[in-house]
């Protein structure tokens, strides 16, 4: 009895009961955005097919591989991310791609509660309410949410104990939170040397030490999965996403040309700042952002410029953190008036609702939000009716919802992909546009039937052809 009272006493304090019902708010919200978005056919092969074949490797105790990277081939060859082994337990008691986009919106929804319960305890109930709505419904995670799964889930929570473990001088704290970064993906290493640095340069001593070792920890770790790791464990015995990093004096050159014109670039970098107020500027902990934002400014693939898809996610604790460590240090130094205080919550809180309706989770406001793609079903249905161990290849945007039951390839064949389907399904209706067009669609279609398929079914926009 004396146990229980103390566990009901705990979780009635603020600092635990704000954060846990944060969590417990935002987790539903997200699962709800990426689970009705995969049945309205928003999920892809790539990634999250990628993915479910990965993890279902590791669930049956095999080494991760997925045929729609290309035959046999091992996804530690493409990036390197085994900490989604983690996941490998839930994946195999439900096997099923809703379990990984579940999963992703439980460690987002985490991140919220190390940044809330800093905030309440340094700055009070009204920031920490603040922090909790502008993390929670910040754009860089409902972009992530609306578009598949990503083994950045990790890294968010991770950064996001990290970040305020590091804010508040608890260095072995945030040296033990952020060395499991190099494990999530290989550039993230260089946001651990970052942290490492900064715990280096404002300590001494053997904490000093501790700053040191964890900056070389995560620079060995991305030099031995970018040089030897991946390119071992690939097809062609290199490291294939290098190939997207211009000579770094041509990348400068361009980043610089692109930020001052106003392309993709210089808007995601107003769009991250006026989530926080642009006050993420007055701290430090925004240098933890550098690694990210450089290599993908630096990048040829346009893609990894824009404020959409997942690439934004991981900065959003990182930023988050800093706009708390700004108002910490605007308070105990006096550079920070009460009244300045209260404009730059303001303007977190406008930004963040303001945004809203034209954000992702606004689709959950209204009926269509909910609604199940008639495609889908197809797609579901005629599923049930193939054989398990037949082999599939679909559309882009039809594999997620055959990769769980079904050996999964995307049509049309890439040069990769070896295999013979024994069942093809195309999405004509809503063409993805790749790894082909929709003329590219056709013709593949009509080298099957050539090739010796014939057409089942057409129903809803998708053909379902079988050798």
């Amino acid at each position: 009895m004396r146990l229980w009272r103390s566990a009901a006493a705990r979780w009635r304090r603020p600092d635990v009961a704000l954060p846990a019902v944060a969590f417990l708010l935002l987790a539903p919200l997200y699962a709800a955005l990426s689970v009705t978005g995969h049945y309205q056919g928003r999920t892809s092969g790539f990634d999250l097919g990628i993915f479910v074949q990965q993890i279902s490797s590791y669930a049956a105790g095999r080494a991760p591989t997925s045929d729609l990277l290309g035959t046999g081939w091992n996804t530690l060859g493409d990036h390197f991310s085994p900490i989604t082994v983690l996941l490998a337990p839930l994946y195999a008691l439900a096997p099923a791609p809703e379990t990984l986009l579940v999963a992703q919106a439980v460690l987002f929804a985490v991140g919220v509660v190390p940044l809330t319960r800093w905030a309440y305890r340094d700055l009070g109930v009204v920031p920490a309410l603040v922090v909790a709505v502008g993390y929670g419904l910040s754009w860089g995670l409902q972009s992530a949410l609306n578009f598949d799964f990503h083994e950045i889930a990790f890294a968010v929570p991770l950064l996001a104990f990290a970040m305020s473990a590091l804010g508040q001088g608890r260095w072995r704290a945030a040296a033990a939170w952020t060395l499991p970064l190099v494990w999530v993906k290989e550039d993230m290493g260089l946001t651990v040397v970052v942290v490492g640095a900064l715990i280096a340069l404002w300590t001494t001593g053997r904490t000093r030490l501790l700053g040191v070792a964890t900056a070389a920890w995560g620079a060995v770790w991305t030099v031995l999965a970018v040089t030897v790791i991946v390119p071992a464990l690939s097809p062609d015995d290199a490291y294939g996403q290098g190939s997207k990093l211009p000579p770094l004096t041509e990348g400068i050159a361009e980043t610089t040309h692109g930020l001052v014109s106003g392309d993709s670039r210089a808007a995601t970098i107003l769009l991250l700042l006026a989530i926080t107020g642009f006050a993420a500027l007055r701290s430090p902990l925004t240098l933890v952002a550098v690694p990210t934002v450089a290599w993908r400014f630096l990048s040829d693939n346009t893609n990894f410029w824009k404020p959409i898809f997942h690439y934004n996610a991981v900065l959003m604790p990182i930023l988050f953190a800093a706009l708390i460590d700004a108002l910490v240090r605007g308070r105990t130094r006096g550079e920070l008036s009460p009244r300045a205080e209260r404009i730059v919550l303001a303007v977190v809180a406008a930004v963040a609702l303001i945004a809203l309706p034209f954000q992702p989770l606004a689709r959950l406001a209204s009926a269509d939000g909910w609604r199940v793609d008639p495609r889908i079903e197809t797609v579901r249905e005629v599923s049930a009716d193939i054989p398990r161990d037949a082999r599939v290849s679909a559309s882009n945007d039809l594999v997620p919802h055959l990769v769980a039951t079904h050996p999964t390839t995307v049509f049309p064949q890439r040069p990769s992909d070896s295999t013979t389907p024994d069942w093809i399904l195309v999405d004509q209706a809503n063409p993805p546009g790749w790894p082909q067009n929709a003329e590219g669609d056709r013709r593949a279609v009509s080298a099957a039937l050539d090739d010796g398929y014939r057409v089942v079914d057409d129903v809803n926009g998708i053909l379902v052809l079988r050798r």
